[in-house]
């Protein structure tokens, strides 16, 4: 059975609590359970403010790992009218934790709001200062007398292409009434302000050029980036030489030239020509100037333009931009020319398991003559292998799929020897207590300086405790990626199963999303706001719980397992069913969206084999999901002891 932690586990009544506090005995030497409850009592005390109950509780819980938490949140709440010697007290005893940072944080934070700029500075830590706090801190030296080592700080601080915090307000107005902000500063800024697109910043900046050397190249700079086309008035960039200017000049060339690219790269092209035989350009304008080139002039129907210029430049090519080009010979379906600009690609991008994949397939595909026995050679060498290319290829030769399973070993005595460390134990108890986040906190802090096989060590911990994202996050920090068995938990495995049966969607196949989507953190919560163990969008959610007739209240009800697979495994299925139990497309559109896929399937005509589709699709992002995905559901295939192939039949015939 699988262990959980959580609020419902300890069933201490209030009777007993009140028993605990008021028994000097018991106070001394409560039992886990029995601080445990403490802990949530001492946290409902300090919801209510009832400041008798929060000191008494705190004497009371004894050595609680999760003591410390306590008084944090109780001083935290109250650092308006706290004095530097309650502050001093907790940094210092408890140092090392991820509490003193944030204690420190909110501390700065109250003494920036009320102007205590001499206390500040004693304060104050650079590795974890928000933007803010880096703006006070340096107009804090500059008030202290420290000018000289304060400006250069301050004017980086200006010196970005974006509008800064309010916060920082007060230092730049210093700045500026001082005659800081030189012309040389401010183009530094509104160069940055223009290639970020930031209009009303770079308006303003206008005020600071007073010479008509900068007026004139605010004024180029700014017409270029709203009219392409100005690139080709050579007037405007006449300057020769190796002075400041040129450089100037040189970002703009490039600002213009790379926009310019992407509407009409054969005039780019030319002007591109010209401004060679003038400007010395470094190798990295070269490299992007390039690049743009030959991408406008391919997608502008200009492809011998544009395959010769890239071969002709393949000193300033990025290895991106020849795996962008083989891209587009898979997805034209031309496998010669495939070869051809793998051909092209520097050995160590040429070697890596995909490229070998597609030079072995693009031969298959060709019907190359006598090209049989390096195309099985080469499916063998990657068959060994635990990956999307390394199945593929075992598919290819009939073959079972490799695990390349090692475990990762580490000495028990090491491990104990770890568990006793006070971060580890305060991240046990904030699992049970379901505070992910804070765990994730402690966790990482605890172990930031580990070397491999303590991270090793973390892992096995992490699964000990049935905690499988911190098993997960552990061994890809100790870049140990060989023991599936820590790396790919069956973690809820009687929900995966259940809504399997449910639904029809394979277990593996549930349990491989889940591990890509949330790496089995159920509390996760993307950028773009997807929730839980299968990164559900609420919107989402609640249309699949509606449409099957399950109970939903709110978004937060993604955090939780059972709703989540609920859920997750009924969309699934709907993605299935759209795109007729095709896994690829299923997959794909479960992390793009299906009208996404059904536009690359207009796209493609039903012309590509199933491999070269996902090869080819527009995202990284979800070609890399599909591949993931697949591969996953295999290796957890092998942890059920299923014999299940990577894709069926009808998967792998269909054209795409």
């Amino acid at each position: 059975m699988e262990l959980r932690f959580g609020i419902k586990a300890c069933t201490l009544s209030v009777a007993v609590l009140v028993s605990l506090l008021s028994n000097p005995t018991f106070a001394k030497k409560p039992s886990l359970d029995e601080q445990r409850a403490l802990y949530r009592e001492g946290k409902i005390a300090i919801a209510k403010n009832d400041q008798g109950n929060v000191q008494r509780i705190i004497s009371a819980i004894g050595d609680y790992p999760l003591k410390p938490y306590l008084e944090y949140s109780w001083l935290s709440d109250r650092l308006r009218h706290a004095n530097t010697d309650d502050v001093d007290d907790f940094l210092r005893r408890y140092d090392n934790s991820s509490l003193a940072n944030r204690m420190r944080y909110r501390w700065l934070e109250t003494l920036r709001a009320r102007d205590r700029w001499q206390h500040y500075l004693k304060y104050y830590q650079p590795q974890t200062a928000t933007t803010e706090q880096q703006c006070y801190f340096q107009l804090a030296r500059i008030r202290k007398g420290e000018r000289e080592a304060a400006l250069p700080e301050a004017l980086k601080l200006w010196t970005v292409g974006k509008s800064q915090p309010k916060g920082c307000d007060r230092l730049f107005d210093l700045l500026i009434a001082n005659n800081e902000i030189t012309e040389d500063i401010a183009w530094q800024r509104y160069s940055a302000a223009v290639l970020n697109h930031q209009y009303q910043l770079s308006t303003y900046l206008k005020r600071f050029f007073t010479s008509q050397k900068y007026q004139q190249l605010a004024t180029s700079f700014y017409q270029v980036d709203r009219d392409h086309q100005k690139i080709g008035d050579y007037k405007l960039f006449s300057h020769q030489g190796k002075s400041l200017e040129d450089t100037e000049i040189h970002g703009i060339i490039i600002h213009g030239l790379t926009h310019l690219a992407r509407v009409d790269a054969t005039s780019a092209l030319k002007h591109w020509n010209r401004y060679l035989q003038i400007h010395p350009f470094t190798t990295e304008q070269r490299t992007q100037v390039v690049s743009d080139l030959v991408k406008g002039l391919y997608q502008q129907e200009h492809r011998k333009v544009a395959d010769q210029y890239l071969v002709e430049n393949l000193d300033f090519i990025a290895p991106d931009l020849l795996e962008w080009r083989a891209r587009e010979s898979l997805r034209e379906g031309d496998w010669q020319n495939l070869l051809v600009w793998i051909g092209h690609m520097p050995q160590s991008l040429s070697e890596q398991d995909r490229w070998l994949y597609w030079r072995a397939r693009a031969g298959e595909l060709s019907h190359a003559k006598g090209a049989d026995k390096s195309i099985d050679s080469a499916y063998q060498v990657l068959s060994r292998t635990r990956s999307f290319y390394g199945f593929m290829a075992s598919e290819w030769l009939g073959n079972d799929y490799s695990m390349a399973f090692r475990p990762a070993t580490v000495p028990q005595a090491e491990i104990d020897e770890l568990k006793q460390l006070p971060g580890l134990q305060r991240t046990r108890e904030l699992i049970y207590h379901e505070d992910y986040l804070s765990a994730r906190r402690e966790w990482y802090y605890t172990n930031r300086n580990f070397n491999e096989q303590q991270w090793i060590a973390a892992a096995h911990i992490a699964g000990q405790w049935q905690w499988h994202n911190g098993a997960i996050t552990s061994l890809i920090n100790a870049g140990f990626w060989d023991d599936t068995n820590l790396r790919f938990p069956l973690a809820y495995k009687q929900s995966f199963y259940s809504h399997a049966k449910a639904t029809g969607v394979p277990v593996h196949l549930l349990f491989a999303v889940a591990r890509q989507e949330s790496a089995l953190a159920q509390d996760v919560q993307s950028p773009a706001g997807a929730r839980g163990l299968m990164q559900l969008m609420p919107a989402t959610a609640k249309q699949t719980a509606r449409k099957n007739g399950i109970r939903y209240r709110d978004s937060n009800d993604l955090f939780e397992p059972e709703i989540n697979i609920t859920l997750g495994s009924r969309y699934y299925r709907e993605m299935l069913e759209r795109f007729g139990n095709n896994r690829i497309l299923a997959t794909a559109a479960y992390n793009a969206g299906p009208h996404r896929v059904d536009t690359w399937l207009k796209v493609t005509e039903g012309k590509l084999p199933f491999d070269a589709w996902i090869e080819t699709i527009p995202y990284r992002e979800t070609r890399n999901y599909v591949q993931n995905v697949l591969a996953f559901s295999m290796i957890y295939a092998h942890n059920l002891d299923s014999k299940e192939r990577i894709l069926s039949a009808q998967e792998k015939q269909r054209a795409l």
